[in-house]
């Protein structure tokens, strides 16, 4: 049995809400300086804990779970300034995530936790999402932001509210919880079965499939003690140490993107990396440390009689370029070659549904991922290198080939394949050469036809394969139903933006039917699809006219609004000068100090005499909003259809 919970934190008031997942009622205790229920509460929670219930928490393990830690280990010491003191103190940790130095490991932990920002990577830097974002992106009736200054007492009134909004976290939360109970089934699935021990509940999937791989390869082998990973640490990467000797070119401009790459040099430490772009085959390419993309920009292709849109990549490519070739950190030698060419065998005796090919799956990509990882006990960048830049010289010499078949027109290229529009008379060469090149290095690549193509651009685009499937991605991306905020082996994609999905379910239709864009948005009934958000940073604070936002904003573009616009703090001192560009901070602050506040000084100031003003941002230039934080402001007789026609003909190829 899962209990959802929450806390919030004041400085003279501290609240513990929470619900059975079966339950519809949510319980609230309050510490204040009008009520104290500490003996109810800890009473709840030891029913809890003898009952061997798993509390399930938004960020528990980084917020919450430390302050309730303490209330139990201490309970006559515990009221809300101690509580408030914790939060003061996890808060100026900067890890907020992992509640820094306040961290409770799993052995300590009184009742057992799963935090659902851990399990869907959110702790992680580029996929951080609140559950104010999740209220938007789950269709929440109700958008929440705290109500008030955490650091300033509040009146009892205030109480009152707080522990209104207390409750509609948890009941998000537990939204939330149902949203990812097959991410927790199939946790505890591996846990019951003995595939993998420890704090399983709160790993990521990428996590999940490290533990398993390192669990195979053996902890000795990979850890010199508990919490110390054995890695192999580099200054400098040479490209030429890396590249295959078997990678070849027959062209001259091929040839010289090959030249270019093995003259390059990483450096760990620095900030800079390789670039270089290249016309080839007709297309701009793109070329990093991580990969390459080009493609066509604007264009719309058609399978017909004569000719088809052919679709090939590598399934892993990361994954199966290291098996082909043996790579692997130096430091864990033959036993990761061994133990990662196992997972791939033993991946093709489970169902692709199954909880096992799906770790197995993790297992593969979370060493790859984790070896520019300076935590992680495959940490060795030369592997890492390896990989990244054989695969797409690889992918490079079958974009050479399948170029030099008459006729073909490469649409675009990416890390791990390319899309071709060709004559179907070439086809027996266009499989000649997919064979040879599979040969050739070891990987298998996986071909689809497509009817139809709409390319913007590299990263967005529309397909529809030969039966009926569409391929959506970047702006035409939309989720159709509730498989697709599932990822594709690395978590979720709940951290998406999922304004204004009124767009790209009306695109489809218009390219693929020649719809007129104006009918179709009219045809869509949940109000849901005309919303957008906004969530304001933190030096930040956005107004709909003269009214103040809270920091998440749900809205709609309106016919009869206000304009929206945020106002933020200068980089420096409102009303001083503004500071030179490319001065460092000891000069800046000696000159500074010579010369005393509120004077203007050439060496250290621009030119122009300017001054730090606030600083302010239109949001929706040129339009009106209203806003819909809750649902039922949505109004559709003021819905400015204008602006959803112009953002679908955006779309339009």
């Amino acid at each position: 049995m899962f209990y959802i919970w929450d806390l919030e934190t004041y400085a003279n008031c501290f609240l513990f809400a929470g619900m059975a997942e079966n339950d519809n009622q949510v319980t609230v205790f309050e510490i204040s300086d009008r009520k104290n229920e500490r003996a109810a509460l800890l009473d709840h929670l030891s029913r809890i804990q003898t009952a061997g219930w798993i509390m399930v928490g938004f960020n528990s393990l980084g917020f919450d779970y430390p302050i309730l830690h303490s209330l139990l280990t201490d309970p006559y010491m515990f009221d809300a300034k101690k509580a408030h003191q914790l939060c003061t103190q996890i808060i100026s940790q900067q890890d907020y995530s992992n509640a820094g130095n306040l961290r409770i490991a799993m052995k300590d932990r009184i009742i057992p936790q799963c935090d659902l920002v851990k399990i869907n990577h959110f702790d992680n830097k580029s996929r951080r999402t609140s559950l104010k974002s999740l209220q938007v992106a789950m269709r929440s009736e109700s958008v929440e932001d705290l109500p008030y200054d955490p650091n300033v007492p509040l009146t009892s009134e205030q109480m009152d509210k707080l522990v209104l909004y207390n409750k509609h976290d948890v009941t998000e939360t537990r939204k939330f919880f149902f949203k990812c109970k097959h991410l927790i089934n199939m946790r505890e699935e591996l846990l019951q079965n003995g595939v993998l021990g420890g704090d399983v509940l709160n790993y990521s999937e990428v996590r999940i499939g490290t533990e398993y791989l390192i669990k195979k390869i053996g902890r000795a082998k990979c850890f010199v003690s508990p919490g110390n990973p054995r890695q192999t640490i580099r200054h400098e990467i040479a490209f030429k140490d890396v590249i295959l000797p078997k990678i070849q070119y027959r062209t001259d401009h091929f040839n010289e993107v090959f030249e270019w790459f093995k003259k390059q040099i990483i450096y760990i430490t620095g900030e800079e990396r390789p670039k270089h772009e290249a016309t080839l085959a007709g297309l701009q390419f793109h070329f990093g440390v991580g990969g390459v993309h080009a493609s066509v920009e604007n264009k719309h292709y058609k399978s017909n009689d004569t000719h088809v849109i052919r679709d090939i990549d590598v399934s892993g490519m990361y994954v199966a370029v290291a098996i082909a070739n043996g790579f692997h950190p130096e430091h864990l030698g033959q036993e990761f070659v061994t133990a990662y060419r196992q997972l791939q065998q033993d991946r093709k005796q489970y169902p692709k549904s199954s909880v096992m090919n799906l770790l197995l799956k993790l297992a593969g990509n979370g060493a790859y991922g984790n070896s520019n990882n300076t935590f992680s006990p495959f940490y060795d960048p030369k592997y890492t290198y390896s990989v990244t830049i054989n695969g797409q010289l690889q992918l490079l010499q079958l974009v050479e080939l399948i170029s030099l078949i008459p006729g073909v027109e490469i649409i675009q290229a990416n890390t791990d394949g390319i899309t071709v529009y060709m004559p179907r008379s070439v086809d027996m060469y266009f499989k000649l050469w997919c064979d040879e090149w599979e040969s050739n290095t070891g990987l298998k690549l996986e071909h689809v036809e497509y009817s139809d193509m709409w390319i913007r651009d590299v990263n967005n685009y529309l397909a529809i394969t030969i039966d009926g499937k569409v391929k959506r991605k970047g702006a035409y991306w939309y989720p159709e139903s509730e498989k697709d905020y599932s990822g594709s082996g690395s978590g979720t994609v709940w951290n998406k933006d999922f304004s204004n999905m009124a767009v790209q379910k009306v695109i489809e239709p218009v390219l693929r039917y020649g719809w007129d864009a104006s009918d179709v948005l009219r045809v869509l009934t949940d109000p849901f699809d005309f919303m957008l958000s906004y969530k304001t940073p933190g030096n930040g604070k956005v107004f709909i006219g003269d009214k103040p936002m809270t920091k998440t904003v749900r809205y709609y573009v309106a016919k009869n609004g206000e304009k929206m616009i945020k106002r933020a703090k200068p980089k420096g001192e409102l009303g001083s000068y503004k500071r030179k560009n490319k001065l460092t901070d000891k000069f800046y602050e000696s000159i500074l100090k010579e010369i005393g506040p509120g004077v203007w000084d050439a060496r250290i100031h621009t030119g122009n005499k300017s001054k730090y003003t606030e600083v302010i941002t239109s949001i929706q230039s040129g339009k009106l909003v209203s806003e819909c934080n809750v649902a039922s402001k949505f109004d559709w007789n003021n819905l400015d259809w204008s602006y959803y026609e112009s953002e679908v003909n955006k779309l339009i190829v």
